[in-house]
């Protein structure tokens, strides 16, 4: 059995945060919102996290940046699994990573938070006491440029600013919510290069696929898509605040055709009840799709209508006619996923039948 394709579906739920701030005025960082309110993280973004992700686990891997593609997809996983555009060459390659946005599923009310930035001491260059430098500045006196006068509240001294200060205030805007999100891996074009067959007559006849790596490559990066899929942290906002963007209910088929079905599969309403009907209606058309399987994990406590999601997921895995794997939590699900791939084989060649 071969398989062309992996789609990841899932939904995480965060605490207050603004994952992927709009272009705002120039001291409010809004949230990105779409129908009338919902936040939303763009899928810019989201490759962006999946990337970081897997970079920091294989650094070396990574020989190159997005802004400065080396082309070598036998060697650099940024080209390889997230595609480049090199005008000098006349060279491009399609990314084998889609993702869509992350939608916002609660119509939660915005909260906005004060960033603010403290102001140093300095140090007086006379007495060499630190002093607060806007309680030295003038009266009437708002903004200290560099070499403002400034006098020392200790010992009278005047001196000037050794640098511009200023007092750094903002607004964020931050909002509780569940995203749900979903990447397809498509399997059979990874590390697989488009190479033109020219005639005689020196004119391009077709395409054919060149296969740069084996079996074991291609499943290792493979499994670290999977790997950076279940540690997404590196959005927007990130470098002093904390979010938890893990998994916290997920769904993943492997494919024998190339096809973005199951990203459609966890729907909530505005109260966090999932769509029984779209659940299921989407699981039995994946499944219907021959040689396909599926493994799905959650946390308990995400979804309002646990009951009932429970009994559709049940139903699939206790149904011996599909091969419907329900795994106990988010991490077990991609593990089965990455121990039926190191035990089966993926396709190298490219595209899937209709």
């Amino acid at each position: 059995m071969n398989y062309k394709n992996i789609v990841v579906s899932w939904l995480f739920e965060t605490e207050l945060s603004n994952m992927n701030a709009g272009e705002g005025s120039s001291n409010l960082k809004e949230i990105k919102t779409y129908n009338n309110g919902l936040p939303y993280i763009s899928g810019q973004s989201m490759r962006h996290a999946l990337r970081q992700a897997m970079k920091r686990e294989n650094s070396d891997d990574f020989k190159c940046t997005p802004e400065f593609p080396c082309g070598d997809i036998t060697n650099c996983w940024t080209c390889d699994l997230f595609g480049y555009l090199l005008p000098s060459q006349g060279a491009k390659r399609w990314s084998p990573i889609k993702a869509s946005p992350a939608l916002g599923q609660i119509r939660n009310s915005i909260t906005t938070d004060l960033i603010f930035r403290m102001v140093e001491d300095i140090e007086c260059p006379e007495c060499h006491d630190k002093i607060y430098p806007l309680a030295a500045r003038s009266e009437g006196v708002k903004e200290i440029k560099k070499d403002t006068d400034l006098k020392c509240p200790k010992c009278g001294k005047t001196f000037n600013a050794p640098y511009d200060i200023r007092q750094a205030i903002a607004y964020k805007q931050l909002m509780k919510n569940i995203y749900k999100s979903s990447i397809s891996i498509d399997v059979a074009n990874i590390g697989v290069e488009e190479v033109p067959v020219i005639s005689e007559e020196g004119k391009m006849n077709a395409t054919k696929p060149i296969n740069n790596i084996g079996r074991d490559k291609k499943i290792e990066r493979i499994k670290s898509i999977l790997n950076g899929i279940y540690n997404l942290s590196d959005f927007a906002n990130q470098s002093r605040e904390m979010v938890n963007s893990t998994p916290d209910f997920v769904i993943i088929s492997l494919q024998k055709r190339y096809n973005h079905r199951l990203a459609s599969v966890l729907k909530l309403d505005e109260d966090g009840n999932m769509d029984i009907k779209v659940l299921e209606s989407v699981i039995e058309d994946t499944l219907s799709m021959d040689g396909t399987k599926v493994y799905a994990g959650f946390i308990s406590g995400i979804i309002k209508n646990e009951e009932e999601v429970m009994v559709i997921l049940n139903k699939f895995n206790e149904d011996e006619s599909v091969d419907f794997n329900l795994c106990d939590t988010p991490f077990k699900a991609f593990n089965e996923v990455c121990n039926e791939l190191e035990c089966k084989e993926v396709d190298g060649d490219t595209g899937g039948s209709a």
